[in-house]
């Protein structure tokens, strides 16, 4: 039983990469096309002539007049009693230029519909899962229905209800669960040309966010430092720029830039750690500390007279930052300065 094209002319969507220029145009011009359920053979209307590439299958499908070697290239006979007599016999399609029909059947399916993540999604898991049962395929998701009428209409995926003798092993094995879906090879190739190029767009789309996000924490990052030097006037420019890497996280998370506080107070906790580290390098906080080691003050001591020097420090560097304008506080330094 063949399924009924109507009166859809045979084109680039439905002929096969390998049936040669001759008898796709034959077909072509047929008032009504009629597709195998295997989709390996056209018949016209009624149904005594074919056109295909397989023949003589064990069983005695499809036996012709005179040898024709399975694949060895397309024919056109007519049925005559139990017997196709061989009319014409051509030479495959070139593999290449099988090809290039393939590559421009995948480029006017991208251009010219918009693919969904479901019709993506459905057609990936055909890729990977065929032949499969219609009914387990459409368990799996239920927006896979939709997908599918796409997906057939399309010639991407194709349902078989009924044994032919042309169907593969895999898919009449399967057969007795139910109507089976599968892609023949030209099915396949265009769906994994479409799947590929999805992927380098998603590629492409996850390095420009990528992109977008650094510039925007870039952009973000001078907006603070503009921000910090309002704050501070004097301050050099490496030191705003590394407050403004710190306050950065708090302002994306918050979603505006940080007060005047909350800059005064990163600036004296950045500056405290900076000048913690360079403080036992003065000759005389060193001796004092020698000193009270000497002595046999403990740790807690030593680490406290070292943390007032450089608290110092911090108190001198964040006031003439400011210069001219008024003081600050910080739960850092306790007076202001």
């Amino acid at each position: 039983m063949t399924a009924d094209l109507g009166l859809i002319r045979l084109g680039d969507w439905d002929r096969p990469s390998g049936m040669p220029e001759g008898l796709a145009g034959l077909v072509a011009g047929w008032p009504v096309i009629n597709r195998s359920p295997a989709g390996e053979a056209f018949l016209d209307e009624s149904g005594l002539i074919r056109v295909s590439d397989i023949w003589n299958l064990p069983g005695g499908a499809f036996t012709t007049d005179r040898p024709v070697d399975i694949h060895g290239g397309w024919a056109v006979a007519r049925l005559i009693d139990d017997v196709w007599k061989i009319i014409e016999i051509a030479p495959a399609h070139p593999r290449d230029a099988g090809r290039a029909l393939l590559r421009d059947r995948a480029e006017r399916l991208l251009n010219g519909r918009r693919w969904t993540g479901g019709d993506l999604e459905a057609l990936d898991s055909l890729l990977k899962s065929e032949p499969v049962t219609q009914d387990a395929w459409l368990s799996a998701d239920v927006g896979r229905e939709r997908a599918l009428k796409s997906l057939s209409k399309l010639r991407l995926a194709t349902l078989t209800e009924a044994s032919h003798p042309a169907l593969s092993a895999a898919v009449a094995s399967a057969l007795p669960a139910g109507p089976v879906l599968w892609m023949d090879e030209d099915a396949r190739e265009v769906a994994e040309q479409v799947m590929a190029h999805s992927r380098r767009r998603m590629e492409v789309s996850a390095k420009r966010v990528a992109r977008d996000d650094k510039q925007r924490g870039a952009d973000l990052k001078d907006s603070i430092a503009q921000a910090v030097k309002a704050v501070f006037p004097g301050m050099p420019e490496d030191v705003s720029l590394s407050i403004a890497a710190r306050l950065a996280p708090a302002a994306i998370k918050l979603g505006r830039r940080p007060g005047t506080q909350a800059i005064v107070d990163c600036t004296a906790e950045l500056r405290l750690d900076r000048w913690r580290q360079v403080i036992i390098g003065d000759p005389r906080v060193a001796a004092r500390l020698n000193a009270m080691q000497a002595k046999g003050d403990n740790n807690r001591a030593r680490k406290r007279y070292r943390d007032q020097r450089a608290l110092e420090q911090v108190a001198a560097e964040i006031a003439r930052w400011r210069g001219d304008l008024e003081p600050v506080t910080s739960r850092w330094l306790g007076d202001e300065v």
